[in-house]
């Protein structure tokens, strides 16, 4: 590993010139992802690409980033694509957030304080406002993509399988399944039923992460054999409605139990219709 370590470094340094310390981060697939130094941007992000033929949705994710301009989530600030000897490779630089996963997070404390929930809560349901003004599902809100930024607030990250519902779909029609995260999926995302998908999947999944943040638990994975059994009780277990003490009328518990309705349209229709209601609610939260 640390000879791959070194020859990608190298590679990364002549494909991009001005960076310096270099750190990986993680590596997926044909994707290597680096911190390092950059002479014009600070601290950033690297991700490299290798393929004769670059993947289709890393160049999605780039047009995304460079046609919308989404709050709290990272910023792109530079991006190509070079060749070194026969290959191909798509590189993507972008804004390092420091700070720590949310999954990180509940790994350290298992579960969350209702503040800090609520304040998660009105970063993501933001964010998925300004991403639905622009077409855009996320698809993949989950822990991991979330980041705990050191003064506290929240960002998104990892639009790697996000849709623009005004664009053609990668996923092919017939595929069983769409890109999805088990557990976090809606049921009509991950049953690729593309004409049902819309910002209502992406509030599913923030109503996953929120019940998981408050109780410690995951709703459909606690107990599952399998991502199969984790995906039929996405589809057929309702959560118990949580119990919350500051959340004297259950108001916060209920919204988080229609978040993850089985149904798009028991749900709320939209992004701005949903953080209206949470809006209203969090008056009756009492913080103790």
């Amino acid at each position: 590993m640390k000879n791959m370590e070194i020859i990608d470094t190298q590679l990364i340094q002549l494909l991009i010139p001005g960076l310096s310390k270099l750190v990986p981060l993680g590596r997926g697939g044909q994707k290597i992802v680096y911190r390092g130094l950059h002479q014009k941007f600070g601290y950033v992000v690297i991700k490299l690409v290798s393929n004769l033929q670059p993947d289709r949705r890393v160049q999605r994710e780039i047009e995304l980033a460079i046609a919308c301009s989404i709050p709290n989530t990272a910023k792109l600030y530079d991006w190509g694509i070079k060749k070194h000897g026969e290959n191909t490779y798509m590189y993507i630089i972008e804004e390092f957030i420091d700070g720590v996963t949310l999954r990180q997070e509940l790994r350290r404390s298992k579960s969350l304080p209702v503040k800090t929930v609520i304040n998660l809560l009105e970063a993501l349901l933001d964010i998925t406002i300004a991403m639905e003004k622009e077409g855009i599902v996320h698809r993949d809100i989950k822990p991991e993509n979330i980041m705990v930024c050191r003064d506290g607030t929240f960002k998104l990250l990892d639009f790697g399988i996000a849709r623009h519902l005004a664009k053609t779909s990668i996923t092919p029609t017939e595929a069983p399944f769409g890109p999805h995260t088990a557990g976090y999926a809606a049921p009509e995302q991950f049953r690729n039923l593309k004409k049902e998908v819309d910002i209502r999947a992406d509030l599913f999944a923030i109503g996953v992460v929120a019940y998981e943040c408050l109780s410690g638990v995951h709703p459909f994975a606690e107990g599952a054999r399998d991502c199969l059994d984790i995906l039929s009780r996405t589809e057929y277990l309702v959560p118990p409605l949580l119990v919350i003490p500051e959340d004297l009328d259950n108001k916060l518990a209920n919204f988080i139990n229609i978040l993850m309705s089985k149904y798009p349209s028991r749900r709320p229709p939209s992004a701005v219709v949903a953080k209206k209601w949470f809006d209203s609610i969090k008056s009756s939260i009492v913080i103790i």
